[in-house]
């Protein structure tokens, strides 16, 4: 008598979603999120500011169609996946690796480094000997990441608090409302030591900056001098999908109303709508 395959069982249950291996996937991916997550910001922004019943169980209706597309797609655990891969070495995305290789130029020597949006705690174990990491995530998935709210994280009250470096890799441009983006360079202004020591290190799209009817390099240049950044390092090539940038700490100027709202910059029907304002 044949010996019996026994097949594991799969939960009836599970919601788990395979999150495909190829780089044009794994962008696909990312970028899929990233535009349902703007939609469901937009609708609940219309929801907050409708008050006729019609209107907010049209609203209500379309945010549900948006919830369930997103957890069609594994919901944010399958987010966090696809960031991991497209953030891996293999992929040429591991951008702790340029910011180290930045610090290095300018001298081996302790630091204390804030890294927001952290996927994996071991970025930096490499460096732990002169970088003291703090990673944290909205939604941590290793235990040694703390899980927290940039946004809600309580200012520095005292020298000890502030961080040498703080690093925002691929975050700004998950954060939906352009408002809120610059608010958080603000946050980040306000959390590092205050000298022109202190170092922001950004890493964004780079069609988010060099294909924007909304922002230039030119233009991110200017507005982060106005928060209190100046520029020290840019690492990107023209075609290129990431762009890295290296920001010293400076004194924040009044900005008037310069940077207060979206101004076109550059015309076009295929640049995207990714801007920067200033509250």
């Amino acid at each position: 008598m044949g010996t019996k395959r026994v097949r594991k069982k799969i939960p009836l249950t599970s919601t788990t979603t395979r999150i495909p291996s190829g780089h044009k996937a794994t962008q696909a991916t990312i970028s899929t999120f990233h535009t349902l997550i703007k939609q469901q910001s937009r609708l609940k922004r219309q929801l907050s500011a409708t008050h006729v019943d019609e209107q907010r169980a049209a609203l209500i209706s379309e945010l549900e169609a948006i919830d369930e597309k997103i957890d069609s797609l594994g919901g944010l655990a399958s987010y966090q996946d696809a960031s991991k891969l497209g953030q891996s070495a293999e992929r040429g995305g591991d951008s702790a690796k340029v910011l180290i290789s930045w610090l290095r130029r300018e001298g081996v020597h302790h630091r204390r480094l804030l890294e927001i949006g952290a996927l994996t705690p071991n970025n930096y174990a490499s460096c732990s000997t002169w970088i003291e990491n703090v990673p944290i995530d909205l939604h941590s998935q290793h235990p040694d990441i703390l899980e927290q709210d940039f946004f809600a994280r309580p200012p520095p009250s005292a020298p000890a608090d502030h961080f040498d470096v703080i690093s925002c890799s691929l975050v700004l441009n998950f954060v939906p409302d352009p408002c809120e983006r610059g608010r958080m360079l603000q946050l980040i202004h306000q959390h590092l030591r205050p000298q022109p020591s202190s170092r922001m290190f950004l890493v964004l799209p780079l069609p988010c900056v060099r294909n924007s009817r909304y922002l230039s390099n030119e233009l991110l240049v200017d507005l982060m001098r106005t928060v209190g950044f100046e520029l020290v390092q840019e690492r990107w090539k023209e075609g290129g999908k990431v762009g890295y940038w290296l920001w010293a700490w400076r004194e924040s100027s009044p900005h008037g109303k310069l940077f207060s709202k979206k101004q076109v910059v550059h015309e076009g029907s295929k640049r995207n709508n990714f801007a920067i304002v200033l509250p």
